[in-house]
């Protein structure tokens, strides 16, 4: 029976208060091995998403005054992570406190736990919401979040895809309370969003077709045994993907396999037919002589681990004894640092059992 471990950055000395639950720490579940292993993640390489008309929209809206800072988001089952950011004339206006809060400090593409977002918490339905000071919020976890970040007055509206799940938020944000009866900001919002979110769902939707021209390309350096994209190949396929999900925020999953001892080639054969079938439509590739890579573009964190456990259970009722890896790539880090953070929970942990901790 397969059992988990989680490893993650986060120190030994987590209090679990506002600074240690803020940002959200890369983790990698380890199944079917013997021993706990905690590992400190790669230092995390933030880069800034070009969400195509993104700039155009926060320039518009910044030039009308009022907030300190513009941003559009991406939301996923785990995180918050602003796309796209600009900050105001007023931020840097004399006397302005805005450089002084944590928002202020903020830096786009840096992942922020879902729960301490004001957008997952006010942008409940496709409305605009506008809230001229969060300090006289009745909800007592909502003060608590804008005071952490250094808030007082926020503009929001959800960013929705054509069957109403939501993609990320179009937000304003302000160091000092608003005084929301200076503009029809409901009708802005609602204007920009509209623009945004049919953007943003075209180009999230047409990112199946180039996922399976990367794949065939990948196969230009393949495994002659697997047919499978090897080491080389893999790398490729991570390339492409970092290049295709960072304009939109797309969150990525990746999975590692470590097959253990496999004699024959018809037994690699077998596994990877295995594994193949387990997957789907995910990608494959063979990584090492006895490792095989899953990159999961698209999905999300509770995909990402129902097909690493399919694998890992499919493979382990064929006879392997196998150790799978998965993690998902934290805000728009590269995904090499993603794909180091897995393998080596991997080697650790098979080098643990080989040891017998």
């Amino acid at each position: 029976m397969a059992w988990q471990v989680e490893a993650s950055n986060r120190g030994a000395g987590s209090t679990g208060g506002w600074d240690d639950d803020l940002v959200s720490a890369p983790a990698v579940q380890v199944l079917d091995t013997r021993s706990a292993v905690s590992l400190p993640g790669p230092a995390a390489v933030w880069s800034r998403g070009t969400l195509p008309g993104a700039d155009a929209a926060l320039a518009l809206l910044g030039s009308l005054g009022g907030v300190d800072a513009w941003t559009v988001t991406r939301l996923t089952e785990d995180t918050w992570t602003g796309l796209a950011l600009q900050q105001t004339s007023r931020a840097v206006a004399p006397g302005s406190t805005w450089s002084g809060t944590r928002a202020g400090q903020y830096s786009a593409g840096t992942p922020v736990a879902r729960d301490r977002s004001l957008c997952h918490h006010l942008l409940v339905g496709p409305q605009p919401i506008t809230v001229p000071d969060l300090a006289a919020s009745p909800v007592p976890d909502l003060r608590r979040i804008a005071d952490g970040w250094g808030l007082r007055g926020y503009l929001g509206i959800a960013l929705l895809a054509p069957d109403g799940s939501p993609l990320g938020s179009l937000a304003g944000f302000s160091a000092q309370p608003l005084d929301t009866a200076e503009r029809n900001w409901s009708d802005l919002l609602a204007v920009q969003a509209t623009a945004l979110q049919a953007s943003l769902s075209a180009d999230i939707a047409g990112l199946a077709d180039q996922r399976a021209e990367s794949f065939q390309r990948s196969l230009t350096s393949h495994d002659d045994v697997t047919r499978l994209p090897d080491r080389r190949g893999w790398a490729m396929l991570l390339a492409t993907e970092e290049r295709l999900a960072t304009p939109v925020g797309d969150p990525v999953g990746l999975a590692l396999v470590d097959l253990g001892v496999v004699r024959t080639v018809r037994s690699l054969r077998k596994a990877i037919g295995v594994a193949r079938e387990a997957v789907g439509a995910v990608q494959l590739a063979r990584t090492g002589p006895r490792q095989l890579g899953i990159l999961a573009g698209g999905h999300q964190t509770s995909q990402v681990a129902r097909t690493a456990n399919l694998v890992q259970a499919r493979l382990e009722g064929a006879g392997f004894r196998t150790a799978t890896a998965h993690t998902m790539r934290a805000g728009l880090e590269p995904l090499s640092t993603t794909w180091a953070r897995a393998e080596n929970a991997l080697v650790v942990a098979r080098r643990d059992q080989a040891l017998g901790r």
